[in-house]
């Protein structure tokens, strides 16, 4: 079996395309949707929702997001 550096090489070989949809892939295998939501979770998701569809925050671009993570 492959180790996970093994596979990350692998995977640095991709296509950026091709790797989005493999992180994707792995996310998403990792998900249960039978964990449960903590109170203070859904509430702070559903506030941020909220505040986004009646147009008080907005979307912002992956530059600037990575931008943002950098400081």
């Amino acid at each position: 079996m492959s180790t996970v550096q093994e596979i990350a090489r692998a995977a640095r070989k991709l296509p950026a395309k091709a790797r989005l949809k493999l992180a994707e892939e792995i996310w998403f295998s990792g998900v249960d949707d039978k964990l449960p939501v903590s109170a203070a979770h859904r509430q702070t998701l559903d506030e941020r929702w909220t505040a986004y569809r009646g147009g008080k925050i907005s979307r912002i671009s992956r530059s600037e997001l990575e931008r943002r993570l950098a400081k």
